[in-house]
């Protein structure tokens, strides 16, 4: 599965799917990851992470983060080196305008 990349008011973010995809880790440890920092991210940068949903090949609506590129290098202090360094390089290509991925469903934002 393609992961979703957006980009919103010049801001670009990828999901925690496409940090999955770079970490080899599956989609819910990644999650889980996530819920785990939130309170520390929340006490020193007084905001929450963006929960968004997908649909899923089921068809079925499932939860996902979209994270800027800060809350994304502060979520892969919890991963290894080599899924660190492979999150560092997405963002190089995010930054060098290279978009190489489609996503083919629609990321719906989370009331």
């Amino acid at each position: 599965m393609d992961a979703p990349t957006s980009i919103n008011n010049n801001v670009k973010r990828i999901t925690s799917i496409e940090i999955a995809e770079l970490t080899g880790k599956p989609h819910n440890d990644v999650l889980k990851a996530i819920r785990a920092m939130k309170p520390a991210w929340k006490k020193v940068n007084g905001g929450n992470f963006s929960r968004v949903e997908y649909k899923d090949a089921k068809g079925e609506m499932r939860p996902c983060y979209s994270l800027t590129k800060t809350e994304c290098l502060y979520i892969a202090t919890k991963f290894n080196d080599e899924a660190r360094a492979k999150q560092v390089l997405r963002w190089e290509h995010l930054e060098q305008g290279e978009q190489k991925r489609m996503w083919k469903n629609r990321i719906y934002p989370k009331n």
